[in-house]
């Protein structure tokens, strides 16, 4: 029975290992986005992102719980702003896949054609603050 014990507590406390290291590795890569061109994309949302100065780009799943508090906020700042662009995953996975999105929700900030924040979680109140 010891044994058993001694073989669960080191697959869970390997695989909790792996989830804090998939979560760093994540966020490390949203961070490396900073700087870089934003991605080319096609459709309405790639020629609205290109006209304006700057945008916001909220990258949400129907099947996410931690986004159901934030979409229909940015829903709603989308309809006001037209710089704010919400886009549900499910439905536009080429447009997560061009930003590099790994998890939902996401927040992408653009300026002048260049990636100027790539968050994963919750949007600050900083940011809405400047799109709201």
């Amino acid at each position: 029975m010891s044994t058993l014990i001694t073989v669960i507590t080191i697959l869970s406390l390997a695989l909790a290992g792996l989830m804090v290291a998939l979560q760093i590795a994540i966020r490390l890569r949203a961070r490396a986005l900073r700087g870089t061109p934003a991605p080319a994309v096609g459709g309405p949302l790639g020629k609205r992102i290109a006209r304006g100065k700057t945008a916001l780009v909220y990258f949400h799943s129907p099947t996410c719980g931690a986004c159901r508090p934030f979409t229909p906020r940015l829903q709603a700042m989308a309809r006001a702003n037209p710089a704010v662009h919400v886009v549900d995953v499910a439905q536009q996975l080429d447009v997560a896949r061009a930003f590099g999105v790994l998890t939902t929700p996401s927040t992408v900030e653009i300026a002048d054609g260049r990636i100027v924040d790539c968050r994963v979680g919750a949007p600050s109140r900083e940011l809405l603050g400047r799109f709201a």
